[in-house]
């Protein structure tokens, strides 16, 4: 069966993709942006690597977008610290991660990973030749998995997940996923409930162990990172209770409004901070046109940022990207978007900052919500009433708030550790597997 789905991707699957991939560039500037800087791909690895030692290791981490390149962080911060001669690949496949790298130190280049072609990735893998790759999560392109085994190089996938009505546990998508799965050196499941599900893909002859999330190592270090860094003055949120909305939508803030607004007049210490889950310039007038006629004073990130005035606002919108994880360390109660839509974003963030941390009702694609549920840190509202009731039950009692809150921060810190055991299982694997570079 191999060979079929083999031959079957890259003679109907990859042509097809190809296709449509430019055809959906047209109408999507994301999807043109990727195409467009893919382009240069090969160019940006010569100049980042004009001479490759056959000594030299070359760790290739692939992240799909933004949120799991946070998931690698402290992997490649690691290895930084305990090989340092060892070079640091990221590939994005989204612009949404490959344009918001900044400045961030570990990776010695970072760039898209090629178009999923026999051609592509036999090219990619000539210039970069890596000693092992390391994906997170979820994104697994076959002929790379494919060709890589070809090579004897390691492969990993951490912080695996699997929800449990996944399309690759249907009956012909698993036979062919099974194919590629089945070429992964080192699988680490998130959960228990997720080693399980990906049983239906693997072999018994995988190692496959639940080591723990590096998403927990993340969180925690960029909290207490968080609290060092001065994004807002003092004066403006001494005296507060602060309660943020992290990565709201509009099906979000139709409930958390006008519940907000009427907190306000019970609880005029209130400070509020929105970060919309897309801060475009439309999105930040429209959350303002919301609050204009109350007599709050509203202000953007941007604008404290700029103005000197003593003119605090009560009600600060976030019109920046990148920053929402350290505003939780300024809030005592988190709510979490996409709750009320796709699904709830992360709310480890708000958590290990010591929140008590809130979300709409769907959160069964995320663990941690509901953990955080059952540990009586986390609650679910499902309506603005409910919103309204269950603020106005934590403002009124900081103490029980704090309490909670603490709760949250102990959880992160009990799953601690995932990013230590990644590191050995790389390291015991690179010595034992002989790469194979072939062209």
């Amino acid at each position: 069966m191999q060979i079929f789905w083999f031959l079957l991707y890259n003679i109907l699957i990859v042509p097809l993709l190809f296709v449509g991939f430019h055809i959906a560039a047209l109408f999507n500037h994301k999807i043109r942006r990727g195409i467009q800087g893919r382009g240069k791909l090969l160019q940006d690895i010569e100049n980042a690597f004009p001479v490759l030692s056959p000594d030299e290791k070359r760790i290739l981490f692939h992240c799909a977008s933004l949120g799991e390149f946070e998931q690698v962080k402290p992997i490649l911060k690691r290895i930084v610290e305990v090989i340092p001669q060892c070079k640091r690949i990221v590939t994005f496949f989204s612009p949404s991660g490959y344009e918001h790298v900044g400045q961030c130190p570990y990776p010695d280049l970072a760039i898209y990973l090629p178009f999923d072609s026999l051609r592509a990735i036999r090219q990619f893998l000539n210039r970069i030749r890596p000693s092992a790759v390391i994906i997170s999560k979820h994104d697994i392109w076959p002929n790379l998995v494919w060709a890589l085994h070809s090579r004897r190089i390691p492969i990993f996938l951490i912080n695996a997940t699997m929800p449990k009505d996944s399309l690759l546990l249907k009956p012909i998508l698993r036979s062919f996923y099974r194919s590629v799965f089945s070429r992964l050196n080192f699988v680490a499941p998130a959960s228990e409930t997720d080693r399980q599900l990906f049983s239906n893909l693997l072999s018994p002859a995988q190692q496959v162990e639940v080591i723990g999330d590096t998403r927990f190592d993340q969180v925690y270090f960029r909290s207490q990172e968080s609290f060092q860094k001065k994004l807002l003055p003092q004066d403006l949120v001494s005296g507060h209770v602060t309660v943020c909305l992290g990565s709201t939508w509009p099906s979000d803030e139709i409930h958390l409004f006008p519940a907000v607004i009427e907190l306000f007049k019970e609880f005029p210490n209130l400070l509020l901070i929105i970060v919309p889950h897309e801060p475009s310039p439309k999105r930040v007038e429209e959350i303002r046109r919301f609050f204009e006629n109350t007599k709050l004073n509203v202000k953007t990130f941007s604008q404290i940022q700029e103005e000197e005035s003593n003119s605090y606002p009560a009600v600060i919108i976030v019109d920046r990207i990148g920053i929402l994880a350290n505003l939780y360390s300024y809030s005592q109660i988190a709510y979490v978007g996409g709750s009320f839509g796709p699904g709830v974003h992360n709310v480890m963030e708000p958590a290990a900052c010591g929140n008590t941390v809130l979300f709409g009702p769907r959160i069964l694609n995320s663990p941690e919500a509901q953990k955080l549920v059952e540990l009586g840190a986390g609650a679910v509202v499902n309506s603005k009433q409910e919103v309204y009731q269950t603020l106005r039950k934590l403002l009124a009692d900081p103490s029980a708030t704090k309490k909670k809150g603490q709760i949250a921060a102990r959880f992160i810190e009990e799953n601690l550790g995932a990013t230590e055991a990644i590191i050995n299982k790389i390291s015991s694997m690179m010595a034992k597997k002989g790469n194979r570079n072939i062209k």
